[in-house]
């Protein structure tokens, strides 16, 4: 009876913790397998592959707004920030659908042919990157005529791509012949083919270090290229068959979730070397990073559980339920929530991602703190901003992405931003390397 009792207690508790983190789950669709985020008007996105549909959920309310008919087979998103566009990928008949950001309706559809597998977007050029594994090539689509201008040709099996922003470059992985393409943003040109492990399966993009990171799947390691050069810089060992990956703006980290370890590697953007391993749920799949609250949320397919990990302190603080077989992952920076696709459940997990934060307690007596604010392409930071965003006065105050990139540091005064997209970004201080003490952040919302 008491071995009864405490399986109860524990699973009561189990419950307890994962309704804390668990905003609602939504039913979408059969196959939900891929996210993307509108941050000009507050939508995700998901591509649900088994049954043709883009669900789109309004990231205030939780609200589905519509489903659409999405074509055969979409298997993955984009979302371009200049045009206010959506791109969807139909892997069966060789399309790109292409709806309105702000109406949701379809306004061109994209021949591009073969069978397709991964969008990119290139915020620099305003251009759209398409891989077509079956014809080893990359299309590129131009962001506002939605012509395809280039055909660009890669390695054997062209599947996984990246935009690398330090260096406008786009990344291909091409599975078979184990390298990575390097395409020049603005010319279209090919300017290196980059040996790298077997299988490479996954990017990330570190901008603050100029470098990008491929996880190699069937030999277990990171190649690390320098933006720059075009050079692998290191090979990590990580854990076995890594899988996804994701940028701590914060800290200078890359996570990587290694799907047959069980497992996140934490490898370092400065030194490239594992600095911690931390053990998650079964089979980790995919991962995103909350800059607001520097936590990397990584979904368990076979958990199905999402892992919570503290970025800082590299350690799990939750382990939260979702729907069965999650295998993908989206972050909302507006509100606060980060979603799980969960495939086998036909279901989205709405998590909120600052969950467990305690609150700041308010002043003593109000006072009335200057923001952050843009004026014709000028983002003033006012000093008493910059004062109380720095936990260090070393350490700089800087501007991340919604996606928790590094896009500039800051000066208390006048910053020039007028090369930003719209969109959402985070005044951010980065933590004393000293004290270690949390940093401040505030939200930012870029219009055109």
């Amino acid at each position: 009876m008491r071995n009864v009792f405490g399986l109860v207690l524990v699973a009561l508790l189990a419950t307890t913790a994962s309704a804390q983190w668990v905003d609602t789950t939504l039913n979408v669709a059969t196959g939900p397998f891929r996210f993307c985020y509108n941050s000009q008007n507050d939508k995700v996105y998901c591509a649900c592959w088994a049954s043709d549909t883009l669900v789109v959920i309004d990231g205030a309310s939780n609200a589905i707004i519509t489903s659409l008919a999405a074509g055969d087979q979409p298997h993955d998103l984009c979302y371009n920030p200049t045009d206010n566009k959506v791109y969807c990928l139909n892997e069966g008949h060789g399309t790109i659908y292409v709806f309105d950001g702000a109406t949701n309706g379809m306004t061109a559809s994209i021949g591009v042919g073969h069978y397709l597998w991964e969008l990119c977007y290139n915020s620099q050029n305003n251009k759209v990157y398409c891989s077509a594994h079956t014809v080893d090539s990359v299309f590129v689509i131009d962001g506002t005529t939605n012509a395809i201008i280039a055909r660009i040709p890669a390695g054997q099996d062209a599947y996984y791509l990246c935009y690398h922003r330090a260096s406008n470059k786009v990344y291909c992985a091409n599975r078979a012949d184990h390298t990575v393409t390097v395409i020049d943003g603005a010319s279209n040109a090919v300017v290196a083919t980059v040996p790298v492990g077997v299988y490479p399966a996954a990017f990330c993009s570190n901008p603050q270090s100029n470098k990008v990171y491929v996880a190699n799947h069937d030999d277990s390691t990171v190649s690390v290229i320098d933006g720059a050069s075009n050079l692998v810089l290191a090979t990590v060992a990580v854990g076995r068959s890594p899988y996804a990956l994701c940028y701590d703006s914060v800290d200078n980290r890359v996570f990587c979730a290694n799907r047959d370890g069980n497992s996140v590697s934490v490898i370092d953007g400065n030194s490239n070397l594992v600095i911690r391993t931390v053990s998650v749920g079964p089979q980790p799949s995919a991962v995103c990073y909350s800059p607001q609250h520097n936590r990397v949320f990584c979904a368990n397919e076979n958990g199905p559980s999402v892992s919570v990990i503290d970025a800082g302190a590299m350690s799990v603080v939750a382990t939260v339920t979702v729907g069965a077989g999650p295998c993908a992952t989206c972050y909302n920076p507006q509100d606060g929530k980060v979603y799980t696709a969960d495939f086998d459940a036909g279901t989205v997990t709405v998590i909120r991602a600052g969950a467990g934060v305690e609150e700041r307690p308010a002043p003593e007596a109000p006072r009335q703190t200057p923001s952050p604010t843009i004026v014709r392409g000028v983002l003033l930071l006012p000093e008493a901003v910059s004062r109380e965003l720095s936990a260090d006065s070393r350490q700089p105050v800087v501007l991340l992405d919604a996606a928790g990139r590094r896009v500039m540091a800051l000066n208390p005064g006048a910053n020039d931003v007028r090369a930003l997209s719209p969109g959402i970004y985070f005044v951010r201080s980065r933590p004393s390397a000293v004290s270690r003490a949390p940093s401040a952040v505030q939200k930012l919302v870029v219009t055109r």
